[in-house]
C-alpha cells in the first residue's frame, strides 16, 4: 500500500512538473538572422524568444529574421517592423506595420488561430504558404500554397494558391486575382531558401 502511495505521489509529481514547464517553453524562437534586428529596440542573437506585446524591428529592406515556432511553423520578417499581439500554443496574431513576411504555416486544428493584420486588411489562415508585403501604398497578400482568409471594411474573400490580393486603403474592394508567375516564382524562391519547399 506505501509503495502504491508513493509511486501515484511520485507520477503526479512528475506530471505537474512536465505540464509546468512546458507551459513555461517558449512558443518562437528566432532561428537564423541576417543583418542587423531588434527587439524592443534591443539587438537581437539567434535563440531569442519571441513573445507576445514585443516589437520587432529589421531597419534594412534586405534583411532579415527567420521564426521557428515549436509546432514547426517557420517565418521570415524581411525589412520588417511587426508588433507580436498575441502569441501562445494556440493562437497568433501580428501586426505588420511594414515590410515583408514570408510564413510557412502547418495545418491548424480547429481551436488553433493563426492571423496577421495591416493596417487595412487581416488574414487568417489554417496552414498554407504565403507572403504579405505591408508598403506605405498597400497591403499585398500572395499565397503559394492553400487558402488564406483576407477581410477588411468592406467585407472578406478567401484567396487560393497561385492567387494574390492588393489593397491601397481599408475601404478598397477586397478582389482575389490570378498572381503573376513571376511573384510566384519570386516567392517560391525564399520559402526554398527558407527549407519548407
Amino acid at each position: 500500500m506505501k509503495f502504491k502511495t508513493l509511486f501515484t505521489s511520485i507520477f503526479l509529481s512528475l506530471v505537474i512538473i512536465t505540464s509546468a514547464h512546458a507551459e513555461f517553453m517558449p512558443v518562437a524562437n528566432v532561428s537564423k538572422i541576417q543583418g542587423k534586428a531588434f527587439i524592443n529596440k534591443e539587438q537581437i542573437k539567434v535563440g531569442a524568444e519571441i513573445a507576445e506585446r514585443m516589437e520587432l524591428v529589421i531597419p534594412k529592406a534586405g534583411d532579415f529574421v527567420e521564426v521557428k515556432f515549436q509546432n514547426g511553423h517557420l517565418i521570415r520578417f524581411t525589412g520588417a517592423t511587426v508588433k507580436v499581439e498575441t502569441l501562445n500554443p494556440k493562437n497568433t496574431l501580428f501586426n505588420l506595420l511594414r515590410g515583408k513576411l514570408y510564413s510557412a504555416i502547418k495545418p491548424l486544428t480547429q481551436n488553433e488561430t493563426f492571423e496577421v493584420k495591416t493596417k487595412r486588411v487581416a488574414f487568417a489562415v489554417r496552414g498554407t504558404h504565403f507572403m504579405i508585403e505591408e508598403t506605405k501604398k498597400q497591403s499585398y497578400l500572395c499565397v503559394c500554397e492553400g487558402v488564406v482568409s483576407a477581410k477588411s471594411a468592406t467585407g472578406e474573400v478567401k484567396v487560393n494558391k497561385d492567387e494574390d490580393l492588393s489593397l491601397a486603403t481599408p475601404k478598397s474592394e477586397l478582389k482575389a486575382t490570378v498572381a503573376a508567375k513571376s511573384m510566384i516564382n519570386m516567392t517560391n524562391v525564399v520559402f526554398k531558401d527558407m527549407g519548407v519547399l
